[in-house]
């Protein structure tokens, strides 16, 4: 039977008790569903018809929509989930012209991110699915479940549909031990320190007592940085000076601007000194410089050839000619960039067609491969980079394990345009990660001081500004995210991503500074971090033994020794992270 729009509600919710009476699916805490029904929705009245019999919800899709997600059932879940709870949909379903669907249950309302989301493809028997998601914390009527089938003519059946709140998930449990602030304290206390011994001795070699030993830290081994694609060292302008002095006063470690497109806009005349410049000026100032991005298939050059057997010699000689190229001044490359979604990218190009014939794992090994007969000889850091932080990424390192081809690290982004993650997802972020036993780099990280809003990725999103509450968020957050990555042993680099509001990616209110480089309380509260609170600069004397030891944050370090006499000596030590104690021997004349 054809149900009309107002008995849809009653309709379904009969066939839908009726079914999770039988039992098919017992509730293992609570069903979240309550009381109402189902919505069809569809872009015209007659691309689809829903029909309820008892055993089974029907929807014949007649016309396939685009996007398909809009020939839909939608159903409000009533209930709200606490933070850390599981959420399970379970239900049967079948196809007789095998369509596709889609599952999820997501937020009522942007940035409508999902709980969980999976494709399958339906057979004509009946099938049982079991789905589940860790819920963030939402409060009554905070998510909705959808059947989404809009992609292909035909009848999909569902039955037995039941969502339920399964309770705290045990992982969950774990990362919230691990959140609280004297075990993230312990951590840094542990994995961010070593013992530094200075032995003082005099002319004959004998130990000196009583000798004034100072251990000033003069840079952090932990890399913390920010895209410095601003950056103009010729420049003496007054924005661009504070621009310069604004991030070396706070950061070690900076990322250079290396896409295809811009790098070369035309065939054969690479940028090579606009870079060669920046990456001088960073290393003269301290300054750790990387390489953004060599493989991409975005900002791809005009010219570049769209087949793969022309475009992968190309991407070849790029990578084989910029690494021993800036071998003086850049050791660290992000080599590739977000190949997990390089097949679907439109238009398609040279590499996204490469990935689609070839597979995201090949290509990374290709390229990876390519990087490190470039980089022979010459230290290097070569990473795989990608904003995908789920099962395609975990498989594609997976892949790349098998094989023995793992990057040397691992680039994780965390743009955080549409609300910031939860604090256990990022410790479950870092814990998925480390498996794979390389360093993790957040390589992009975003987290705005302007409200929230819709936006574009490809153009300009103008009079999104920050605000004084939105930057008293930021700065409260910042502190948090970076405190409880600095305290993770995987975790190797943080990199902020834009450091100021001018030029920031789709115009966010995305930097530390201003438009007009002022800091705002994030960059203070950085500062304050970096260099204050995780810093080192201690003083003491040497025992009967000669000997000064302490705990000190790993880094470079200047150490001052003054003996009784007044005579100084001074000596510079690095203290590379993870290092085993180390003792310095300092000689006083």
């Amino acid at each position: 039977m054809t149900v009309h729009s107002r008995h849809l509600s009653l309709a379904l919710l009969l066939a839908l008790l009726w079914g999770i009476s039988r039992g098919t699916f017992a509730a293992t805490t609570h069903d979240l569903l309550g009381p109402g029904g189902w919505s069809l929705s569809t872009p015209h009245p007659n691309d689809a018809v829903l029909v309820v019999i008892p055993t089974a919800v029907t929807v014949t899709v007649q016309t396939p929509a685009n996007p398909y997600y809009l020939i839909q059932i939608t159903r409000g879940i009533p209930a709200a989930v606490p933070s850390g709870d599981r959420i399970q949909m379970r239900f049967r379903a079948r196809s007789a012209a095998k369509n596709p669907i889609r599952v999820t249950i997501e937020r009522s309302g942007p940035p409508y991110d999902p709980v969980l989301d999976k494709d399958v493809t339906l057979t004509p028997q009946w099938q049982e699915f079991t789905l589940v998601g860790d819920s963030p914390g939402y409060g009554p009527a905070g998510i909705n479940a959808h059947f989404q089938m809009g992609r292909q003519a035909g009848t999909v059946e569902l039955s037995d549909i039941a969502v339920t709140d399964i309770g705290i998930d045990p992982a969950i449990a774990k990362a919230r031990a691990a959140l609280a602030p004297a075990v993230t304290a312990a951590r840094i206390e542990k994995y961010r320190k070593g013992t530094l011994t200075v032995s003082v001795r005099d002319a004959q070699g004998k130990p000196v007592r009583g000798a004034v030993v100072k251990v000033t830290q003069t840079r952090h081994a932990f890399l913390f940085g920010c895209n410095f694609f601003g950056l103009d060292p010729a420049s003496k302008s007054p924005d661009q000076i504070a621009y310069r002095n604004e991030f070396g006063a706070l950061f070690n470690y900076a990322t250079l601007p290396f896409y295809w497109g811009s790098f070369e806009s035309s065939q054969g005349n690479p940028d090579y000194a606009h870079l060669e410049t920046m990456a001088r000026y960073c290393v003269a100032h301290g300054i750790t410089p990387k390489g953004h991005p060599l493989v991409w298939h975005e900002v791809w050059p005009g010219w570049a050839p769209k087949d793969p057997e022309t475009a992968i010699p190309l991407l070849k000689a790029r990578v084989s000619d910029l690494i021993p190229r800036y071998k003086e001044t850049i050791h660290y490359w992000d080599v590739l960039n977000e190949t997990n979604s390089a097949a679907s990218f439109s238009p398609a190009n040279g590499e996204s067609r490469w990935i689609q014939r070839d597979g995201p794992a090949p290509v990374v090994e290709t390229a990876l491969g390519w990087a490190r007969a470039a980089g022979r000889g010459i230290p290097e850091t070569y990473l795989y980079n990608d904003y995908e932080t789920g099962p395609s990424n975990v498989a594609l390192l997976t892949a790349l394990q098998k094989d023995g081809r793992l990057p040397d690290a691992i680039g994780i982004q965390s743009h955080m345009h549409s609300g910031t993650w939860p604090e256990i997802k990022l410790w479950q972020v870092c814990e998925r990660f480390a498996v794979f036993g390389k360093p993790v780099h957040f390589t992009e990280t975003t987290v705005i001081s302007g409200p929230a809003r819709d936006y574009s990725y490809t153009a300009p999103n103008p009079g999104w500004n920050t605000t004084p509450e939105d930057e008293a968020k930021q700065a409260a957050y910042v502190s948090r995210f970076y405190t409880l990555l600095f305290s993770h042993p995987s975790v190797r680099a943080i990199t902020w991503w834009d450091f100021s509001d001018s030029n920031s990616w789709m115009g966010a209110p995305s930097g530390l500074i201003r438009k007009d480089m002022s800091p705002k309380p994030a960059y203070t509260q950085l500062l304050n971090l970096i260099h204050t609170q995780w810093w080192t600069k201690k003083a003491g004397r040497t025992s009967a033994q000669g000997s000064y030891t302490g705990r000190v944050f790993y880094g470079d370090y200047l150490v001052t020794v003054t003996g009784k006499s007044g005579r100084t000596a001074t000596q510079t030590i690095s203290f590379p992270e993870a290092a085993p104690p180390k003792t310095l021997v300092v000689k006083l004349p």
